[in-house]
């Protein structure tokens, strides 16, 4: 009666590892040219210090990481961020910041199956996702510390996918260039604001 029960308990376990899906994070697959490699923004204002010149392909002080959603036409970012079942397949950039995709690599990456080991995170479906890159450097493990202390951070443009369960092949990610900056703290946008009202004002009484 036990080996009857563990034999079961298997092959339900099998059933849902199986039915589980996966997608290919990487945005090599297609061109792997400046059309899919992301870059720092060309604004110099916004290029952080010391993370790489403005306009800069990224390289391997950088990180990039999956998340996803259930399939659905997002308002905005702050809409598809509450949706979020999951995400993962966190890595770094080829090459040096600075160099190029038809160089070193740099702007590219590959992470492999996504989720990895495949789990419950993402059934077998439609999905919304983004990608999400960072200016690492060995001190910002995730996107939101880098955006905490300033430094250059971004997001790819949704997009649908169907994650695949075995024994279909897994989809590769469709990820078109996207640029990092830094995120100006809500206190320079107030101070903007202010001064821009202030200026309206001087203008007025002229």
């Amino acid at each position: 009666m036990k080996k009857v029960l563990a034999t079961i308990t298997l092959a339900l376990a099998s059933l849902t590892v199986f039915g589980q899906g996966r997608v290919q994070f990487n945005n090599v697959s297609g061109a792997a040219d400046a059309t899919v490699a992301v870059s720092i923004t060309s604004n110099a204002a916004q290029a952080g210090a010391g993370q790489g010149t403005a306009g800069a392909f990224v390289g391997a002080n950088y990180s990039v990481m999956l998340l996803w959603a259930p399939q659905a036409a997002y308002a905005n970012e702050a809409a598809f961020l509450a949706a979020v079942v999951g995400t993962g397949g966190t890595t770094s950039f080829f090459g040096a910041t600075g160099g190029g995709p038809t160089s070193d690599g740099a702007g590219l990456f590959d992470a492999g199956t996504v989720p990895s080991p495949v789990g419950t995170s993402m059934p077998a479906g439609a999905y919304t996702m983004q990608a999400e890159a960072w200016f690492n450097n060995g001190q910002f493990a995730t996107y939101d510390l880098a955006a905490a202390a300033n430094k250059n951070v971004g997001r790819s443009t949704f997009f649908n996918l169907a994650a695949t369960a075995f024994p279909t092949a897994a989809p590769n990610t469709p990820i078109t260039a996207f640029t990092v900056a830094t995120v100006p703290e809500p206190t320079v946008f107030a101070l903007a604001g202010l001064g821009a009202a202030a200026l309206m004002i001087v203008r007025r009484r002229k």
